[in-house]
């Protein structure tokens, strides 16, 4: 899994730099306090302080998805839990 710099928002895997908007690095703050816990859409909007709503989580996952996975198709670190939502699972 890459690495965070929270000053910065952007995450580093090995020499490779991936910037994240403020958005993306909100709503990988928000998976993260709850690692290998499904959060529902209404919880990560709740979170998100008037960031995100709940149309648009879908969209950022997607967003962030493409920055931080090998295959944003078939994610393995941001996954979808059928009915419940989604979950960070790091050591994917």
């Amino acid at each position: 899994f890459p690495s965070h710099d929270n000053t910065r928002d952007e995450l580093r895997q090995g020499d490779e730099v991936i910037r994240l908007t403020g958005m993306e690095a909100n709503l990988l703050r928000i998976f993260a306090q709850d690692v290998g816990k499904p959060l529902t859409r209404e919880q990560v909007t709740e979170r998100s302080k008037g960031q995100v709503s709940d149309r648009t989580v879908d969209v950022q996952v997607t967003r962030l998805r493409r920055k931080i996975e090998s295959d944003p198709k078939n994610p393995r670190l941001l996954v979808t839990v059928r009915g419940e939502g989604y979950m960070l699972i790091p050591d994917a």
